[in-house]
């Protein structure tokens, strides 16, 4: 008798991703194998922040272990006890790459999950403690990957906050991460490179509406945290962005 199927809600679900008992079925649609040498790495590491890989089904779906819990279907309004979380899960997953095979060929920090957000965050008891989706891992800077989590966590852009509340944030996501030298300041500037990249992606894809908020969003970014957190007189909005 064949196990039940069930499919997976919230977050951005990749199509066709399933729960089957404790595990999660996932199409295999590219080369996974370096994703799960570095599940692999992670579990012989113990840290238990991310799905177990526990082998390829007969219909060619990766077989990962379910982290119960809740996820986010996007942005939203997060407690600076959340962003901490969110921050200090990062910060493990980062050191816990810094020796996997690819970061040491390509001499680079650690592994960037480059999507971490509300929506591959797995939460307990009203905090994140899972990471999920590793589409988009490659090896690169901590401050890549922290430049873009911090536009993701603390949606940076929204309307919904002043930059001044954002500044006090965007210090509460950094100290969370707990690194010197990966500061407020320099966090800013990363995530307007992020916001900025992910604007160029979309609009190579002809996607009108993400580029003009990524867009956006990195202009509000630049203007009201990053230039707060820069010396007087750096001119990022213009320098960065192209925009006055």
């Amino acid at each position: 008798m064949s196990e039940t199927e069930t499919p997976l809600t919230g977050g951005r679900i990749t199509p066709g991703v399933v729960r089957v008992g404790d595990t999660v079925r996932r199409p295999i649609s590219s080369d996974r194998s370096s994703v799960h040498r570095l599940l692999a790495h992670l579990e012989a590491l113990g840290f238990d922040g991310v799905p177990r890989f526990q082998g390829v089904d007969p219909q060619n779906r990766e077989i990962l272990s379910f982290l119960p819990g809740e996820v986010p279907r996007d942005l939203d309004h997060f407690s600076d006890a959340q962003l901490v979380s969110a921050a200090g899960l990062l910060r493990r997953f980062h050191d816990a790459t810094a020796g996997f095979e690819l970061v040491r060929q390509q001499n680079a920090e650690v592994m960037c999950h480059n999507d971490w957000g509300p929506s591959n965050a797995v939460f307990r008891d009203g905090v994140p403690y899972g990471i999920i989706d590793f589409d988009t891992v490659t090896p690169g800077p901590r401050l890549w990957d922290l430049g873009y989590s911090a536009f993701a966590w603390l949606d940076l852009g929204s309307p919904d906050y002043t930059g001044e509340e954002q500044v006090r944030r965007l210090a509460v996501f950094a100290d969370g991460y707990g690194k010197p030298d990966c500061s407020a300041a320099q966090v800013a500037v990363y995530a307007v490179a992020r916001q900025t990249a992910l604007a160029s992606w979309a609009r190579a894809r002809g996607d009108t509406e993400m580029t003009e908020w990524a867009t956006a969003a990195a202009l509000w970014t630049a203007r009201n945290v990053t230039e707060q957190l820069l010396p007087t007189g750096y001119p990022l909005g213009q320098g960065v962005l192209g925009v006055s």
